[in-house]
């Protein structure tokens, strides 16, 4: 089967970098993990050894810039904002093929293995993972499952550098003490500080914030109380 020409292919990844959207990747779904493969069986798409797994994400600031999330009403406006972008793209590139959004949605998807599929991070203490360039200030925002003929686009694994970061302090900075150096957070802890009276993540994660790693990257002030803000109320609903 013939691929799609590059040139679509690339324009689209252009114009999803000119929202902000600046990480892109294509993943043969018969290289991922089962379980991985598990957790795609359930959307209503004929899965095929030549099936596409499309992921895009941003790092840094740049989404947060675009987005001028003050002129948006959507109950959850980087979700919409992206799911918009993600369709734009697919009309765009993939037009003449079968594709799904799959991810913002209300399915689970295995973000974190695609995303080490990919090449985009390795673990780190913090339950997120960490990329040498962007350190922890990235985020998944919209996956798609195709069967239209387009290359596969991965990253090289990269160097963790939490390997040559001796004081961690994102472990000694977490006030709840849910991190660990085996970089197994301990959810419970961590909501159920979150959750307290005398919190002091509420709108933030003071051991994310510490991290050496990439801090020009690092969210605005506005983003991360933003996003964290979001995160409390999801915590809320599960452990009160």
């Amino acid at each position: 089967m013939n691929e799609i020409p590059d040139k679509p292919l690339e324009q689209g990844i252009q114009t999803l970098a000119s929202k902000g959207l600046n990480l892109f990747a294509i993943l043969p779904y018969s290289k991922l993990q089962q379980s991985a493969q598990q957790s795609l069986s359930g959307f209503d798409f004929p899965l095929s050894e030549a099936t596409r797994v499309i992921l895009i994400g941003h790092a840094g600031q740049s989404l947060w810039q675009k987005l001028q999330i003050q002129t948006l009403t959507q109950s959850d406006p980087v979700d919409y904002y992206s799911h918009m972008a993600a369709q734009a793209f697919a009309e765009e590139v993939l037009a003449y093929s079968d594709y799904q959004i799959i991810y913002p949605g209300d399915k689970s998807v295995a973000l974190q293995q695609l995303g080490a599929l990919a090449g985009w991070h390795t673990p780190s203490p913090l339950g997120l993972g960490i990329n040498p360039r962007w350190g922890v200030w990235y985020a998944y925002r919209a996956a798609l499952l195709t069967n239209a003929p387009l290359p596969v686009m991965l990253e090289a694994e990269p160097d963790n550098p939490c390997n040559q970061c001796a004081d961690k302090p994102c472990i000694t900075h977490c006030p709840a003490g849910a991190l660990a150096e085996n970089r197994q957070i301990d959810m419970t802890r961590c909501a159920c500080y979150r959750l307290s009276e005398q919190s002091a993540c509420t709108d933030r994660c003071l051991a994310r914030i510490s991290c050496p790693v990439s801090t020009q990257h690092r969210y605005t002030l506005d983003q991360i109380q933003y996003h964290y803000r979001l995160s409390l109320e999801t915590l809320r609903h599960y452990y009160q």
